[in-house]
Order: structure tokens, then C-alpha cells, then sequence
């Protein structure tokens, strides 16, 4: 199930972001990721469009938007591959068009995922923080038929 975020759920949130992103994103050390965790929970969220996923009362996956990018998409590592992303991502395609997400150039298993949802290279740039070069997917057009 889909819902709106809310305040009450930041907490499973940030569970969900950091299962998946320390282990999901090991190209960066855990420290860089523990130390987003205060600028996710009190920059972010507040002004994010933020839809969460809930698999039998649970919070597994989420999405943040910012207008038509995708800020994060995430689903705890025990829930991947059951369709929880794919669903956001639709969600995202329902509300903006076009839409795009911002994905490290060395997250070769977010780029695979993103390019199966039919997300097609947009830009490329380097990531301010990290250094790293960061990938900018748009999502293509659904093929008419």
C-alpha cells in the first residue's frame, strides 16, 4: 500500500534508508552515510513530497520527490524484489512528467533497477559532496500500445 508520509514514520524511515543505503552504497564509507542522517531527517523530509510503502503495517520502501526528481527511493534490503520501488516509481510517473532521478554513476544496482523501470541516461555531473560522478536519469516515455 501507497500512502503519504507522515511525521509519525520518520523514525522507520531513516531505518529503511540506512538498511539499505550503508550496505547498498559501500563505494562511500558508513560514517559519510551516518552523517547525512541529521540533514535527511530534519532538511529533507520537511520539504519533500514523501511517499512511503507499507507491507503489512510495516514501513519498507519510501520515495522523496522534489517537484520531478526523485531525491531517494529505498527499500529495506528484507523487502527488495517484491515490487515495492517499481510501484513508486509508477507513482512518481503518475504525478510528474517528465520525472528524473539522481543515482552514483557506481551504484551499478540502482542503475540496473532504474533502467528496468525505463529510465534513459539525461546528464552526467559530479556529486559536490562525495566527489564521485552521479548519474541523471529521466524516465522515458511508456511505449504507446
Amino acid at each position: 500500500m501507497i500512502r503519504a508520509f507522515l511525521p509519525g514514520d520518520t523514525d522507520d524511515l531513516i531505518r529503511v534508508w540506512l538498511a539499505s543505503t550503508v550496505p547498498g552504497q559501500a563505494f562511500l564509507p558508513e560514517e559519510h552515510w551516518l552523517a547525512m542522517e541529521p540533514a535527511i531527517r530534519d532538511e529533507l523530509m520537511p520539504i519533500a513530497e514523501t511517499w512511503v510503502v507499507e507491507d503489512q503495517g510495516e514501513l519498507v520502501a519510501f520515495m522523496s520527490l522534489l517537484n520531478d526528481l526523485i531525491g531517494g527511493l529505498f527499500t529495506h534490503p528484507d523487502h527488495q524484489g517484491k515490487g515495492h520501488g517499481r510501484a513508486l516509481v509508477e507513482h512518481a510517473r503518475e504525478r510528474y512528467d517528465p520525472v528524473f532521478v539522481e543515482v552514483f554513476e557506481a551504484n551499478e544496482k540502482a542503475r540496473r533497477f532504474y533502467r528496468k523501470c525505463g529510465f534513459v541516461d539525461h546528464e552526467r555531473r559530479i556529486d559536490e559532496d562525495s566527489g564521485l560522478p552521479q548519474l541523471i536519469l529521466r524516465l522515458a516515455d511508456p511505449t504507446p500500445g
